[in-house]
């Protein structure tokens, strides 16, 4: 018989092997997709063991199971590349990075934090993400000729599953509903919320999901756009200013982590000689922006945290082929200890969304694409970390914008 599970309890598991720090990384993030009754998993100092926190109810049979088999999928993945660092940043800046910079902003009400991933900013907050928004948008247009497009922020259904996002992070994605069209679920709805204390959501049942979610990534609905074309023989570069949501859970906080954030993204679509040519323009760019915001930073071969059960595999890949990099500027975590935040990456996708989408090159081949996508909010706050709320530490051109 199943025990039932009254009060917390931890449970111990041995992992398959020894994992290395970073597969233990996304072991410990993504534990809080594999159950509602469990809290997280923590992996040992060791890497041999993991130990599982459940919540104070639930099956504790059923949540043990499937902790195992998450820990064995996870821990199947490849190790040993090597990390390839293509560029870096030195800050001028020789002041101490500042500590609890989340409480800090809000302390000082420009930012305002809704608990469930949503931020408000104003005042230099605001004015700083602007600012780098349109620093990044000045800096694609001098390397790549490009103007200013852009998309929506609700996206297909159809569309992702194109893009293959449900098969490789459906953990993250948002479905958008309503009430269905029926007088009798709508009064029920409306009665039941006029005179009480908090939000009543209408049962499963009167929800209708009519194939829209949230876009996850803000490179997504650029790709319909050009369906059926042939691009012209110099390729075709797309760039705005994206609203992305990811589904976090219980990995939310302040401004590292955010279920809506803003992306500042570059497309490029064309041969695979194109596409590369322009990811190597592409770093001289993420040079020169970080330079400009005097930031300590570095650019190097990463991975994507895809799904438990295809993590192995699609990691491989990625890994193996260099097709990701990851721009990875140092912040602090609560406790004060650094962490290298990614705030942005630099991607090849092969001639993937030229096939699902039907978009050719001037050769006649599918389409090769890559990207470049700049999370807005973790540059801010990578700036107030690394030089804090003292005007002067800042670089003179930048203080002036966004203290003056």
């Amino acid at each position: 018989m199943n025990q039932m599970l009254t009060g917390s309890i931890d449970t111990v598991i041995n992992l398959p092997k020894q994992v290395d720090p970073e597969v233990a990384a996304d072991i410990e993030k993504e534990s809080v997709f594999v159950s509602p009754h469990l809290e997280r998993i923590t992996v040992s100092r060791c890497r041999t063991k993991a130990t599982v926190h459940l919540r104070s109810s639930g099956d504790v049979d059923e949540v043990i199971d499937k902790a195992t088999r998450y820990l064995d999928v996870m821990a199947k993945q490849m190790t040993g590349f090597d990390i390839k660092v293509f560029l870096e940043n030195a800050r001028k800046d020789d002041g101490l990075y500042e500590p609890n910079v989340n409480r800090e902003l809000a302390k000082r009400k420009w930012l305002h934090d809704y608990g469930k991933g949503q931020v408000a900013y104003t005042g230099p907050v605001l004015r700083l993400a602007r600012l780098i928004n349109e620093t990044a948008g000045m800096l694609y247009e001098k390397h790549f000729n490009v103007f200013d497009g852009h998309f929506p922020s609700f996206i297909d259904a159809d569309t992702l599953h194109k893009c293959g996002y449900f098969d490789s992070h459906p953990n993250n994605v948002t479905f958008v509903g309503n009430v269905i069209e029926d007088f009798d679920a709508l009064e029920e709805f409306r009665k039941a919320n006029s005179c009480s204390e908090g939000a009543l959501l209408p049962p499963s049942e009167h929800i209708h999901q009519g194939g829209m979610c949230l876009n996850p990534a803000a490179c997504f609905p650029a790709y319909p756009t050009l369906s059926g074309r042939t691009l012209d023989v110099q390729g075709h570069v797309l760039s705005w200013l994206g609203r992305v949501f990811r589904y976090e859970s219980r990995n939310i906080i302040g401004l590292d982590r955010l279920y809506e954030f803003n992306v500042r993204e570059i497309v490029f679509l064309g041969t695979d000689e194109y596409v590369r040519d322009c990811r190597k323009k592409a770093l001289p760019l993420i040079r020169e922006l970080a330079e400009h915001f005097d930031l300590d930073m570095k650019l190097q071969t990463a991975t994507d945290p895809f799904f438990a059960t295809v993590s192995a595999a699609k990691k491989f890949f990625q890994q193996a082929q260099e097709v990701k990099n990851e721009i990875l500027i140092p912040v602090l975590k609560e406790d004060g200890t650094e962490k290298e935040l990614a705030c942005g990456s630099v991607n090849l996708h092969g001639s993937f969304f030229g096939e699902r989408f039907d978009i050719k090159a001037a050769d006649g081949e599918p389409a090769h694409t890559g990207c470049i996508g700049l999370g807005i909010e973790r540059w801010v706050l990578a700036g107030f970390t690394q030089h804090g709320f003292d005007p002067e530490r800042w670089p003179k051109a930048v203080r002036k914008r966004i203290f003056e």
